[in-house]
């Protein structure tokens, strides 16, 4: 009977992570995952390097999904801080004439019941990258969004402000 009650606690407390995921608002259809970042701009160049930013805040951009239109689109990334696991949830519009990509709204949440204060800082920070309008570049089924970070110069070379962070899909997420 206490592996019975335990279970259940388990999965409920399992099932209130998910729950404090952000509404996405639109029909999810595409899922890109997580490819790492690149330098260079549209050239979507693979690099090796990881921001030293996300590095030191245990930043993991983990995917991504899209409507139809690829007009609006969910970021899902996870941090570590203060000794607790972090989810973090953009959402936002894409201008697609532009490739410009507008945050709409966001959240954070404890992954394992601790306070949701534990996540503020890496929120902040979060939303910071996407305060302004943010450019990306996609090429067929790939996406890098562009984010300025201090050290984009020593890990996309001199001159450089800006890392993508690079999605590839990965699944149709709808079967019309």
């Amino acid at each position: 009977m206490k592996k019975v009650i335990l279970g259940l606690a388990l999965t409920a407390s399992a099932f209130s992570a998910f729950a404090q995921d952000i509404n996405f608002g639109a029909q999810e259809r595409w899922l890109a995952q997580n490819g790492g970042f690149t330098c260079g701009g549209a050239a979507n160049t693979a690099t090796q390097a990881v921001p030293a930013e996300f590095k030191n805040k245990a930043i993991i951009f983990t995917y991504m999904t899209t409507d139809y239109t690829l007009d609006n689109g969910k970021f899902v990334a996870s941090y570590y801080e203060k000794g607790t696991e972090c989810r973090y949830n953009l959402v936002g519009q894409a201008d697609n004439v532009n490739m410009i990509f507008t945050k709409t709204d966001s959240t954070a949440y404890s992954i394992n019941g601790s306070p949701v204060a534990n996540c503020a800082e890496g929120k902040a920070y979060l939303d910071s990258l996407f305060a302004a309008p943010t450019k990306y570049f996609y090429k067929h089924g790939t996406m890098a969004l562009q984010v300025a970070v201090a050290d984009a110069a020593a890990v996309c070379g001199e001159g450089s402000t800006h890392v993508g962070i690079f999605f590839k899909k990965a699944a149709k997420t709808k079967i019309d």
